[in-house]
């Protein structure tokens, strides 16, 4: 028993010699770890200050047009393990020194290397298909192309060089659907719309079959109505793709793109008054589409429609007072009246003045609004004397056009549907 005793109390001294010691001795080995840190991140970040230097040098090597030296200060960034921190513009730079020196390989090469470190950077894959395409390797381009717009799914510019690269691979199935996905992007897209029978053709295929038998499947989708207009419109079938568009529109009533397609046939078969009918039917029911009652402002103006004209863009206008195009529009029917009344008659008189000075007023609010192209038509209303802003413009107006001292109304048959005055400054 008694060594047994002695046995355990040799095991306890043992443990407390060893905690007493742990205890006096500092922790180096964390210490040591800590310093370690604080090392690699020193020279971390003075690696990282000799990249920017570097960047720095090489950004100014360019714009010496100095492009090996540019270069070389590149290069280094990649050397010193920088790469990653300056993906965009690095690489890009590098591409362009390679190619100033007349080696597009080497402008490829280092793009395709950019994209090992950023694979959905936009512009170097851009870049990176543009190479390919110069370089005649179309599959690798098309393989950008495809992982490209996998990301940026709205970019119509690179789904166009997609269909593009995959008509010279012949790949016309995908190059199909690829051209469909454009025309749901931009439905009046008529590069779309050519390349889609251009396609078709190449497969053996009827567009007008082709599209006649998807639409007569569900004759009340707008798609494939369009789709199928688009075919006979380009075949000439005018009629038909009046019959098409006008089934359409009745289950698709809103749908302003087969509007204005139906009204485009109507015009190509030369039915003009039909045409704007379709449009202006539309505008009615949507007096918030300002474009549209802009778009068929512009019709009647071509028709001659003047009054009518101007009563459509002045209720636009009370639907959107801030639009600046609109009074600009207003302003264009105006001057136009002016210049056509002017012309009958074979002079000028304060009449034509006057209505030229309410262009001038409309023009004048457009450019208020931000429309800076409206200035040109402002200055050239008053440069040629064709307003009564200027004090001599109003000395030869009679009394009958004074609605009071610096009120005045244009008189005329041609003019008597204008209810509108102008007030100048005396």
């Amino acid at each position: 028993m008694t060594r047994m005793r002695n046995t355990v109390r040799l095991g306890l001294f043992m443990l407390l010699l060893a905690a007493g010691f742990y205890q006096c001795v500092p922790p180096q080995t964390q210490t040591q770890t800590n310093e370690i840190t604080a090392q690699k991140q020193v020279l971390k970040e003075e690696i990282l200050n000799k990249c920017k230097f570097r960047l720095s040098n090489g950004n100014q090597y360019m714009l010496q047009q100095a492009w090996t030296d540019a270069i070389r200060n590149y290069k280094e960034i990649i050397s010193l393990g920088c790469a990653e921190n300056f993906v965009d513009p690095l690489f890009k730079d590098l591409a362009q020194c390679y190619m100033k020196l007349g080696m597009p390989d080497s402008a490829a090469y280092f793009i395709d290397r950019g994209l090992t470190y950023d694979g959905t950077n936009k512009y170097l894959l851009q870049l990176s298909g543009y190479y390919k395409e110069r370089a005649g390797d179309y599959e690798g381009a098309e393989n950008v192309y495809q992982q490209y717009n996998a990301l940026y799914l709205d970019d119509v510019e690179y789904l166009v060089k997609h269909a593009n690269t995959l008509d010279r691979l012949g790949l016309y199935d995908h190059e199909l659907e690829i051209w469909e996905r454009i025309l749901e992007l931009e439905p009046e897209n008529n590069d779309a719309i050519n390349s889609i029978i251009s396609v078709l053709g190449k497969m053996g295929r009827d567009p007008k079959e082709f599209y006649k038998q998807a639409w007569e499947n569900n004759t009340a989708d707008a798609s494939k109505a369009l789709k199928y207009m688009n075919a006979l419109f380009n075949d000439r079938d005018y009629n038909e793709a009046i019959r098409v568009g006008r089934l359409a529109l009745q289950f698709n009533t809103g749908n302003i793109t087969l509007v204005k397609k139906l009204a485009e046939c109507h015009e190509y078969n030369n039915e003009m008054a039909k045409s704007l009918e379709v449009l202006e039917d539309y505008a009615q029911k949507n007096p918030r589409d300002i474009n549209m009652q802009i778009d068929i402002t512009l019709k009647n103006l071509d028709f001659g429609n003047y009054e009518k004209a101007y009563g459509i863009i002045s209720e636009a206008i009370k639907v959107s007072p801030q639009n600046k195009e609109a009074y600009a529009t207003r302003g264009k029917v105006l001057e136009s009246l002016a210049e056509i009344v002017s012309l009958e008659k074979g002079k000028i008189d304060c009449n034509d003045k006057i209505v030229y000075h309410m262009a001038y007023e409309d023009y004048k609010k457009s450019r208020e609004l931000g429309n800076f192209n409206a200035q040109f038509r402002m200055k050239y209303l008053y440069d040629n004397d064709l307003t009564i802003a200027k004090a001599k413009d109003r000395f030869l107006i009679g009394e009958v056009n004074k609605v009071n001292a610096n009120t005045y109304k244009p008189l005329g048959a041609k003019y008597s549907w204008l209810t509108r005055t102008v007030t100048v400054e005396s």
